[in-house]
């Protein structure tokens, strides 16, 4: 009885609305999965660790990410432009869409890989992590190991990409999971050994990501996806133009959003000190258990609002839209219960090793609640390929996030809590004009 509501539940609606719903449901069970991986993820890695090399691993992370702003915005690109394909059956533009993607961005990651490989000989990484606790030798090797690794996946992570543009996103995040628990389950292995070793963890860290998205390319190229397999003959630099259009809009804000969210381990590691990260760290961690709940409502949207603007199917958007801004309010409440159980929360998880403030708390609450909010209308935006709004406040946000952390940790004294307020407010541009840009089109929209 039960599971014939569910299946009416999912499939009532228009055929979009269905292919949603399924995805949403699949996607909390799989990210309810990924959730468990993360919560155990960090005190297994800070009993190996120690606080303070779990602070240089998120901070050497936090720089290597930078990393996928060379992809100039192709994957957003790509996303976009396949479900256009997709949605009106053209597979051989399909094909030739994702078989210039694998091209470009392959040759755009060999290129950023091997330059960086001269380049490590002369960076002093102990001076960039602000650590004399582990050698620079010891992070150069550690340092190659993860670009190199993090550069294959960012190639192979095109699989995720196809899957969300037909939006089928639940399968593509299927393999980022399991990846996770393969690597959780060898660092588990690795503790018995009383061996700390950066090095190793690095390894396991980021190298079962790679075999799994090797594995699920082979798979579903063969069974799944063989119409639009990419090949030598289907790539077609002519289609690069339309990737890269749309895709260079993508880019500006990619780069935005690394400014804002990348660069504040680097700036809590060089005000105060890697081991500063590490409580950061810990309740990003807490509060992004909500944001994952609303990714998992947002990502199949993103090429569903594609395929309705295709047929111009207005109605569907709004209905969509009013019902995300009814949940903001079951949100406020959520991030509310989380922040008063906060303190309690993280000394239970990390066995009391980490001691977070209350000011911390509540400044994540209300940076967390913005960015759900952002995402709302980010994501619509992003579906209709009408992203102007965001690049100008993007760059505004990216630019005044440094200068505004500077002031608030030097001239008022705040710690760590300071970066993290600074990227609040940067958020709240597009906070404020999102949402206006977003209903002025849709009257405009309707008029027409």
């Amino acid at each position: 009885m039960i599971f014939k509501k569910i299946n009416s539940f999912l499939n009532k609606g228009s055929q979009r609305t269905a292919l949603v719903k399924k995805n949403i449901l699949a996607s909390f069970f799989i990210k309810g999965l990924s959730v468990f991986i993360s919560l155990l993820y960090v005190p297994l890695t800070l009993n190996y660790l120690n606080p303070s090399r779990y602070g240089i691993w998120m901070t050497l992370t936090s720089i290597v990410a930078w990393m996928s702003i060379f992809d100039i915005g192709l994957g957003n690109g790509l996303r976009n432009k396949l479900a256009e394909a997709l949605s009106i059956g053209d597979l051989e533009k399909a094909k030739k869409y994702v078989s210039t993607a694998y091209a470009m961005l392959s040759l755009i990651v060999i290129s950023v890989v091997s330059l960086f490989f001269f380049a490590n000989l002369w960076i002093n990484w102990s001076v960039v992590l602000n650590t004399s606790e582990i050698s620079s030798n010891e992070l150069k090797t550690l340092v190659l190991i993860v670009v190199t690794l993090f550069g294959m996946k960012f190639v192979l992570n095109i699989i995720s990409t196809i899957f969300t543009a037909d939006q089928r996103p639940a399968i593509g995040s299927i393999f980022e999971v399991i990846g996770s628990a393969i690597g959780l389950l060898i660092i588990w292995i690795i503790t018995l050994t009383n061996q700390t070793s950066l090095i190793t963890f690095g390894l396991a860290a980021m190298l079962t990501p790679v075999i799994i998205y090797i594995g699920a390319s082979i798979y579903y190229y063969k069974y799944k996806y063989t119409s639009i397999k990419p090949s030598w003959k289907a790539i077609d630099l002519s289609y690069a133009k339309d990737l890269t259009g749309l895709g260079l809009q993508f880019f500006i804000i990619q780069i935005a959003g690394l400014v804002i969210f990348q660069t504040s381990n680097i700036l809590i590691a060089q005000f105060f000190s890697p081991a500063e990260v590490t409580p950061y760290n810990i309740v990003f961690k807490y509060f992004s258990t909500l944001t994952l709940f609303w990714g998992i409502i947002m990502t199949p949207l993103w090429s569903a609002f594609t395929q309705a603007n295709i047929y111009n199917d207005i109605e569907w958007i709004k209905k969509i839209i009013i019902k995300l801004n009814k949940m903001m309010f079951i949100t406020v409440f959520i991030i509310l219960l989380m922040a008063f159980g906060a303190i309690k929360i993280v000394s239970l998880w990390t066995s009391g090793q980490i001691i977070i403030k209350p000011i911390m708390v509540w400044i994540f609450a209300l940076y967390t609640l913005i960015c759900i909010w952002n995402n709302i209308y980010a994501f619509f935006l992003n579906g209709i390929s009408k992203i102007k709004i965001q690049i100008y406040t993007s760059i505004a946000a990216a630019i005044l996030h440094i200068p505004i952390a500077f002031l608030l940790v030097k001239h008022f004294k705040m710690g760590s809590e300071g970066v993290v307020l600074s990227m609040a407010i940067s958020l709240s541009f597009f906070a404020i004009a999102g949402p206006i840009h977003s209903y002025k089109l849709i009257k405009h929209w309707k008029k027409n």
